[in-house]
């Protein structure tokens, strides 16, 4: 009895040791992230973005800028399912969740301007309840026709619209107003989706974190430092990028702000350093990104040190196009091994 004890206590420890060492191995970041157009996925034999995903075990991904019902979208989930990616969808969803067209008939549903007037320019006003209601009666179809395949929605306000200036929201900042609506998506989510979750964007006017209003449970941080700079880490918080009000110390602080009000253990970061269409003005023929790998790996260690264990990032336009271009996809390269191999405290 004495020696089956101890040979199951041995077994034990060892299983114990086993799982430890496999803890230690595994990548820090959890959500290993790529956001790609539609056309960038269009010739794997100039840039196999599967393979590469594959080689660096690349474990999530979202595609825009595609009809979202046709075969060729569908064939390409499957795909993503069959491979044991997680398959998302992130867009500016808004003004989908509230037509545009009722302003003719509802144009208290939609925002005011400073100077009074009910605008149709994308957000709503969220202090319309009739209009909260509107929006929450489509988020199941919105949800069906964008299904992920890890219960994690984005249903991101209007991309550059303002805020409401109605007696009613005036006292709320452009986070508070967001919250609001975001609040009232998820409950809908979660009627048909009991494990969903949905991203609050700190991104533009939403960077700020809430002032006063608190967010549901499954609201989630996503945090997309649109006007820092990429040519310096965030770490340097001297740095101000050309025209824009925020140095990296002010993000670094609006970051602190937003985890005291959104768990680090569910915020997710959606950067920017491979955006070639960012750095092209969104225009083509597109211009050759300006990668620096050190910087990226010390954004790393930043997002890291605060508990963030989900990175994402724009890779727009590196398309067939760019690939055959400049003939050079080192950046790529480099973002996905960063993320396989960083380990917590410490680069392998």
């Amino acid at each position: 009895m004495k020696r089956t004890s101890l040979l199951l206590a041995c077994a034990l420890l060892l299983s114990s040791c086993d799982m430890a060492k496999k803890t230690a191995d595994a990548p820090f970041f959890e959500m290993r992230g790529l956001v790609l157009a539609w056309d960038d996925l269009s010739n794997p034999e100039v840039i196999d973005w599967f393979e590469i995903m594959k080689t660096y075990d690349i474990n999530t991904i979202s595609v825009f800028g595609k009809d979202y019902q046709s075969e060729e979208y569908k064939a390409l989930k499957q795909k993503c399912i069959d491979s044991g990616i997680d398959f998302e969808y992130e867009e500016h969803a808004m003004s989908w969740l509230m037509d545009k067209s009722l302003f003719e008939t509802h144009p208290e549903y939609f925002r005011m301007n400073e100077e009074g007037v009910r605008v149709s320019d994308g957000n709503g006003c969220p202090s319309s309840e009739e209009g909260l209601k509107v929006i929450m009666s489509n988020v199941k179809a919105f949800a069906d026709r964008h299904k992920p395949t890890n219960h994690r929605y984005y249903t991101w306000l209007y991309d550059g619209g303002d805020i409401c200036h109605c007696e009613k929201c005036k006292d709320f900042n452009a986070s508070d107003q967001g919250l609001i609506f975001e609040n009232h998506i998820i409950k809908a989510l979660r009627e048909f989706d009991p494990e969903a979750q949905l991203a609050h964007l700190a991104y533009d006017n939403t960077t700020p974190a809430p002032s006063c209003v608190k967010p549901e449970e499954g609201i989630f941080l996503e945090w997309a430092p649109f006007y820092r700079r990429w040519d310096k880490p965030l770490s340097d918080t001297t740095a101000v990028r050309d025209g824009q009000k925020w140095s990296h110390a002010d993000y670094i602080r609006m970051l602190e702000d937003n985890l005291k009000v959104f768990p680090a253990e569910t915020a997710q970061v959606l950067e920017y350093w491979l955006d070639v269409s960012l750095a092209s003005g969104w225009k083509k023929p597109q211009k050759q990104l300006d990668w620096h790998n050190d910087v990226y790996l010390d954004d790393l260690k930043t997002y890291a040190s605060y508990g963030i264990r989900r990175i994402t990032v724009y890779a727009a336009w590196i398309d067939p196009y760019y690939v055959e271009t400049f003939k050079d996809v080192t950046c790529v390269h480099d973002y996905c091994r960063g993320l396989q191999t960083y380990r917590h405290g410490r680069k392998k």
